[in-house]
């Protein structure tokens, strides 16, 4: 299932690389994409938003489904 993510404070491509590295880190997690511009992250992954939610949490970042 694709779910995707409004993560405002994401700016650089470090932010990038710590979500893709938390969300690949999991196991759970098939697919990430990540787009600065827009600040949205599409994640492929079983888990429910709520529990993606908490990995963005854990990658130090407040994410929104959308």
């Amino acid at each position: 299932m694709k779910h995707t993510f409004k993560v405002p404070e994401m700016s650089c491509n470090h932010c990038k690389m710590r979500i893709e590295k938390t969300m690949g880190d999991s196991g759970k997690v098939s697919g990430v994409e990540v787009d600065l511009d827009s600040k949205k992250v599409s994640v492929e992954s079983d888990l429910s938003a709520e529990a993606l939610i908490k990995l963005f949490d854990e990658a130090g970042y407040d994410a929104e489904k959308i």
